[in-house]
């Protein structure tokens, strides 16, 4: 459990906690804010909808400050970085009139006279927080005027507010900024051969697991496909996983968890994924998206969707064997209309815009410019 979730849960589930909460919202309420102080976080540092966001304001040439929360120091980002959890963070928190996050850092302690923009890190498809079956955190629903949630889509505004236990009219649907990099940049990997790339969902297991956790794996067979194929697979896990060890080599090669995703995710051919909602996300590009779930009855029983059928929501082949992976990722690589009519029927009921102006909305939203 990391540092922020342990200091929530007190804050939550402890009377000394609650009190020295309501005693930090107090003091926030009391300092004085700088009007045109923004302060973005994001995991990891400098990514996701935080980041597209930051650069669209910056490319507006505004005379906002801006600034980051961050795990470590970054030489070649041109913006003033206070190391999370740390007195000068916890100051600038303070002194900030707006707050920008992709994992609700700050959200216990804000006070109601900042602007909280919570861009979160994907659309639901997995149950989380008021939808899961055991929630290991449940924060209170927040919605007041200065407290922005964004949606891509009606669907997805009916289950965030399920999951954040939160107000659907408080839901904005603008897109995610993020995606703009989808739409609006051409291929971001200067690469002639097919790149796979493979998006697993978290999973704190605490073994080391093969790829796709399939007993008939083979790494030389799978070579021997990449080889044959011209293909080169990526994985890049999430940040915090410690369940998956693959090492490099060959035409397999893992990525750096830091890695800003959306980066190179216009430069991919196939996604391959479990239960990670970046798919949603890929289905802007309308290229192949293959599931590799060979525990799909115990992750629906353990954890469980916001979004069922999962079989409708998953516009691709499901496999369970790593046999049927290869026959099902030749075809994917062969027919460029396999499940085709599936990705954008589930595409149009996620994605409500498709037309790269996600940061637009977003800042026209909460700043009215």
């Amino acid at each position: 459990m990391s540092l922020h979730d342990s200091f929530v849960r007190f804050l939550l589930n402890s009377w000394i906690g609650r009190a020295l909460n309501l005693i930090m919202v107090a003091i926030n309420r009391l300092v004085p804010k700088r009007d045109n102080q923004i302060l973005f976080e994001s995991i990891p540092d400098f990514s996701d909808n935080p980041s597209q966001l930051y650069s669209y304001i910056k490319s507006l040439g505004t005379d906002y400050r801006m600034i980051w929360v961050v795990d470590s120091i970054r030489d070649d980002i041109d913006a003033p970085q206070y190391l999370r959890n740390t007195p000068s963070e916890f100051w600038q928190f303070l002194r900030s009139r707006y707050i920008v996050s992709s994992h609700g850092y700050h959200l216990m302690i804000r006070a109601g006279n900042q602007v909280y923009l919570n861009l979160w890190h994907g659309m639901p498809l997995k149950a989380m927080g008021y939808t899961e079956r055991e929630p290991s955190i449940l924060l209170p629903g927040v919605c007041d005027e200065n407290y922005y949630l964004i949606a891509t889509s009606t669907i997805m505004r009916n289950a965030l507010a399920a999951c954040f236990n939160q107000d659907a009219r408080r839901i904005h649907i603008t897109g995610q900024p993020r995606n703009d990099k989808l739409l609006t940049e051409g291929r971001t990997m200067d690469d002639s051969r097919t790149i796979i790339l493979y998006t697993p969902t978290y999973r704190d297991t605490g073994r080391d697991e093969s790829i796709f956790s399939m007993p008939d794996y083979s790494e030389e067979k799978f070579q021997d496909f990449l080889r044959e194929h011209d293909a080169v697979f990526l994985m890049k896990l999430h940040p915090l996983d410690s369940g998956i060890r693959q090492r490099s080599g060959g035409n397999i090669r893992a990525l750096d968890p830091s890695e800003d995703l959306y980066d190179i995710l216009q430069g991919v051919d196939v996604l391959v994924t479990d239960y990670s909602s970046v798919y949603f996300d890929f289905l802007l590009l309308d290229r192949p998206v293959i599931f590799a779930v060979p525990d799909l009855e115990e992750y629906r029983r353990v954890r469980g969707f916001v979004l069922e059928p999962f079989e409708f929501w998953a516009p691709g082949p499901r496999v369970e064997t790593f046999s049927d992976f290869l026959e099902e990722l030749e075809r994917c690589l062969e027919d460029d209309d396999y499940y085709r009519r599936e990705r954008r029927i589930v595409n149009s009921l996620v994605n409500q815009h498709q037309d790269g102006e996600s940061s637009r909305r977003v800042y026209e939203l909460v700043w009215g410019d």
